[in-house]
């Protein structure tokens, strides 16, 4: 994605934010030195440039690494959940798939620190380009680059609802130490507004693919994965399955989005934000200090001996043993090959590559030539909702109601299996059955599709099987052990961190811990 990089620093505990900027994408040009909010935010060029600040303080949410932070995505939504397994050697990140968490945990406690700064660079944005009058700025800029800031503001809060759930909802920017003791709210409250931001922001930005920045169809994307969570747990709120339904059928029938024809184009460097991108966080790198993570954990090394991959994390046996043995996606996301001693098309297409002991297969769903230097500081833009995805979550709320047909399913999951058939025969379509058996399918197919992407925990606790599903995972080899029989139930969300408990007496530990 085009883009012009901001810095933030923003201690929790002061809540103070300097923004400054350096190279650029975005914006033909940026400023090259230290500029305060107020001298830049003086005409709509320089409220763009500080909305840009905002966009690149969402990198946390997906692998964000090049520059030291840890990713949501990742950690929350892969290694705490059944596609991978992490090895003794893991760091903190071990306990996180065992579930072995405590309040001190560095990589928890890490990740409600990049969110919140994220947050607060965001707050901030909203808060002045507001304040900014029309001899500054004319109206439709205005209008528009808040709703750009309120789509990034409810995709933090919702990653830190979905993780947390009792947060402090902080809607406004914080600049002074005694804004930081503040109090927790219900999920609930926090869910509403996330869908309040989002509705607004739906109404105002445009109906296109927009090529890294914040659009309608965006909004709505988010707004349907919103509604379908507070159908689960811990809401329950099912009648939150027929919003979910109307916006999702709306960005369908906008015409701005489809599948890209071949499943392994769309993890292309080329195609960051191809027409079945709805929204992906821009990165950039290597050695620019914005790339992500994905070489680290499942991305273009892959499974290599000579440095990529940091042995962080193998891929579940369970998870590999469930595709059908000719569905592309089981050869694109999963590496039984060293990854940088082949092309990306040898070790898709030549099974005489596929040497590597099971035990250590490992993610392999962005693909680069051989070989490269992207272990840390990957350039592909992260995937936050693809079209795919849209399709999925639609077939999921017309099953939640009930009124899932053989015609929807052909519409939407049925064309993701033609797409992932690498033979006549092969991965077969889906048929409707019960509404327990299309759930059970449902789910299968989005852990196929969407693997590494971030959303198999929230998937898992949404359907109700989450303790189930880690259970399933007992696998030898270089794991730091089945996390399954260390699952206790108020593990299904997680520790606000200790630190955090220390500098505000408002704050409330999740019970268990």
């Amino acid at each position: 994605m085009k883009k012009t990089k901001f810095y933030g620093i923003l201690t929790l505990a002061a809540g103070l934010l300097l923004v400054s900027s350096c190279d650029d994408d975005i914006l033909i040009e940026s400023p090259s030195n230290f500029l305060t909010p107020d001298a830049l935010l003086v005409d709509a060029k320089g409220a763009e440039t500080y909305l840009i600040g905002a966009y690149d303080a969402v990198q946390p949410i997906v692998s964000s690494g090049a520059n030291g932070k840890d990713g949501w995505g990742i950690h929350w939504g892969s290694i705490a959940a059944d596609e991978v397994v992490v090895p003794p050697w893991g760091g903190d990140r071990k306990f996180i798939y065992q579930h072995q968490l405590t309040p001190s945990n560095g990589v928890v406690r890490s990740i409600w620190e990049n969110l919140y700064v994220a947050l607060n660079r965001i707050n901030s944005t909203i808060d002045r380009i507001e304040a900014m009058n029309e001899d500054e700025i004319d109206n439709e800029s205005k209008t528009k680059f808040v709703a750009e800031a309120k789509f990034l503001r409810s995709m933090v809060l919702f990653s830190l609802v979905s993780t947390y759930e009792n947060i402090p909802l902080l809607t406004s920017e914080t600049t002074d130490l005694e804004s930081v003791e503040v109090s927790q709210v219900t999920p609930e409250e926090t869910y509403n507004f996330i869908i309040q931001d989002l509705q607004q922001a739906a109404s105002v930005l445009p109906e296109e693919q927009g090529g890294g920045r914040a659009t309608q169809g965006a909004a709505k994307s988010l707004l349907g994965k919103v509604y379908l969570q507070m159908s689960g747990f811990p809401l329950n709120q099912t009648d939150k399955l027929a919003s979910a339904e109307t916006v999702l059928k709306e960005v369908m029938d906008s015409g701005v989005y489809d599948l890209l024809p071949n499943y392994r184009e769309v993890f292309n460097l080329s195609n960051e934000q191809s027409i079945e991108m709805v929204y992906s966080i821009g990165m950039d790198g290597p050695a620019r200090g914005e790339g992500g993570l994905l070489s680290t954990f499942y991305g273009p090394n892959g499974n290599v001996n000579n440095g990529g991959g940091w042995g962080t994390c193998f891929i579940n046996h369970s998870f590999e043993a469930s595709f059908d043995r000719e569905d592309v996606r089981l050869f694109n996301n999963i590496a039984k090959h060293n990854a940088n001693d082949f092309t990306p098309e040898e070790g898709f297409s030549d099974p005489e590559t596929h040497t590597v002991p099971m035990n250590n297969w490992r993610g392999w769903k962005w693909h680069a030539e051989k070989p490269n230097s992207y272990p840390n500081d990957t350039p592909f833009d992260n995937p936050y909702i693809r079209y795919a995805d849209v399709l999925l979550m639609y077939a999921e709320a017309l099953n939640g109601q009930g009124k899932l047909t053989q015609a929807d399913l052909d519409i939407t999951v049925n064309r993701l299996r033609a797409r992932a058939r690498m033979t006549a025969d092969a991965v077969p379509d889906m048929v409707v059955g019960s509404q327990d058996d299309n759930a059970t399918e449902l789910l299968e197919e989005r852990r196929k599709e969407l693997c590494f992407e971030g959303w198999r925990r929230n998937d898992l606790i949404r359907f109700g099987v989450y303790h189930e599903a880690i259970s399933g995972i007992t696998q030898g080899g270089p794991n730091a052990g089945d996390p399954g029989p260390e699952f206790q139930d108020f593990e299904i969300r997680w520790p606000i961190p200790q630190s955090e408990l220390d500098i505000n007496p408002n704050l409330v530990q999740n019970p268990g811990y």
